[in-house]
């Protein structure tokens, strides 16, 4: 069970010490979010392991991450003459997919490593010094701080948060490297400095849409693991703008206008959303309950429109595109489901998760079903 401790209480007070009436409200506001949820789960913010649940001699394979990406120069994938920007170029897609392939490959493989420090009992330390071993060789390489294009900079804001949940999962491992994780924590900093300024110089829908929120939960993460609260309380209020535009049928009218692709970008958006509302309740603050639940809103109007895209064809008035493969919704997918499902527990998400499981995404700190489900 969580609890309301004397000295976060005495923080809160002392924020709002010239406003009374909003400290009163802060100290309801955190007794609410911190009281204990259905499902007990570990969540991104691992704590340090109890001395006797510790390996006394831990072995880990850690294989060399492969050459960083400090340079990236990315353009979209989809045709330009399509305003809806839901047809795809092929030929540029296959040219987008070989720039980001080292950038997905080094998320992912260092999401499976934090995951494998978070699973093991006696913790294997080994596993964790691995993990900051490899953020450390691309934060002493400066990696991803050359960035040349717009949809570079979304790249960034997708793989930031992904970096920073690893580097939470591990952190308060024992025997780790003091110069290590200072060497992170800046480079942390550094990225996530750069997609605010980005963000704040750009115009246009991404401010507003998808990009934003990826932006937001990169920075929220960021800024938790490297101390920074401007960086977290601007990554807090990226979420609020999505949220703010969600309808009461639980919709985003900017990934209403990707036509065909309506449904796939609500999935898309709500992932950093549930994410980032996940992290913000660590600081204090309970998205959920914002925007009259908007975030329960688009959360339902997802679920019910994984298997049946009825809804979002009405409104669009498009066929909307199907999943690849089998024809249903790929795990790592709705890995975001089984963050929401650990604070809101619906049988409809569970209904789709319990075929699916394990699920994971590695821009949400890789295996959920690890992190936030309580029933294996």
């Amino acid at each position: 069970m969580e609890v309301v401790s004397g000295a976060n209480i005495h923080r809160l007070v002392s924020h709002h010490a010239l406003r009374p009436t909003l400290a009163i409200a802060a100290i309801l506001n955190a007794l609410v979010i911190t009281t204990p949820s259905y499902a007990q789960s570990i969540g991104y913010l691992v704590p340090a392991p109890a001395k006797d649940n510790v390996q006394a001699k831990p072995k880990y394979e850690c294989d060399a991450p492969d050459a960083p990406v400090i340079t990236l120069d990315t353009q979209s994938k989809y045709r330009q003459d399509d305003a809806q920007r839901a047809t795809i170029d092929e030929e540029a897609e296959e040219t987008y997919s070989e720039a980001v392939e080292p950038l997905r490959a080094y998320g992912k493989t260092l999401a499976r490593i934090a995951n494998a420090y978070v699973k093991s009992s006696p913790k294997n330390t080994a596993a964790a010094a691995c993990a900051l071993t490899w953020l450390d060789q691309w934060a002493s390489a400066k990696a991803m701080t050359d960035l040349r294009s717009k949809q570079a900079h979304f790249n960034l804001g997708q793989a930031l948060g992904g970096f920073a949940l690893a580097y939470l999962q591990v952190r308060n491992a024992p025997g780790l490297a003091d110069d290590q994780k200072k060497r992170v924590e800046t480079w942390l900093k550094t990225l996530g400095r750069q997609i605010v300024e980005a963000k704040e110089t750009g115009k246009g829908v991404s401010g507003r849409n998808n990009h934003r929120y990826w932006a937001g939960l990169s920075a929220i993460a960021a800024g938790i693991a490297s101390g920074d609260r401007r960086l977290t309380d601007w990554g807090i209020d990226s979420a609020r703008i999505g949220l703010a535009q969600v309808t009461p049928e639980g919709t985003l009218p900017l990934e209403i206008n990707r036509g065909k692709r309506a449904r796939d970008y609500h999935i898309f958006a709500a992932e950093p959303l549930v994410a980032a509302a996940e992290l913000a309740r660590s600081q204090g603050v309970n998205l959920y309950a914002e925007h009259g639940g908007a975030l329960t809103r688009l959360v339902k109007r997802v679920v019910e429109s994984l298997d049946d895209p009825a809804f979002f064809e009405q409104v669009t008035g498009a066929k909307q595109e199907p999943y690849p493969g089998d024809g249903t919704v790929p795990p790592h997918r709705i890995a975001w489901l089984e963050i929401y499902g650990s604070r809101h527990p619906s049988p409809k998400a569970e209904a789709v998760l319990s075929s699916k499981r394990p699920v994971a995404s590695s821009g949400i700190g890789g295996n959920t079903t690890l992190l936030f489900h309580d029933g294996d």
